[in-house]
């Protein structure tokens, strides 16, 4: 029974483990700074997290401003003026008009 309690005394003597001062303010410095990234990656998780939030209302924002924007276009209509039938018959005027001249100006020519 002594040599049972004389090894149960030795293996926790030995497995006991002291540390230096130094080494222990190493470790405490260690789980500052642990603590410290751990606090600033949730604080950047939670900012990504907001901004994610914020970019979705803006493309849901833009994405209502094209609909709007679709919807005036529909509704303007041209002037009259800016008819393409309108360019077509002032281009099918002026085409014969000059064909016209040109035509009587060589039956001109060939009189004299």
């Amino acid at each position: 029974m002594k040599k049972i309690i004389l090894l149960l005394l030795l293996s926790v003597s030995l497995s006991q483990v002291t540390l230096t001062d130094e080494q222990a303010k190493n470790i405490t410095n260690n789980i500052k700074e642990l603590q410290i990234k751990s606090d600033s990656l949730s604080t950047s998780d939670s900012l990504k997290t907001i901004e994610i939030g914020l970019l979705n209302k803006k493309i849901a924002f833009l994405e209502e401003d094209v609909a709007l924007t679709e919807k005036k276009a529909k509704l303007v209509k041209p002037s009259w003026y800016e008819n393409k039938w309108l360019y077509f018959g002032y281009g099918s005027v002026l085409t014969y008009s000059i064909l016209t001249l040109v035509e009587q100006a060589g039956h001109a020519i060939n009189i004299f």
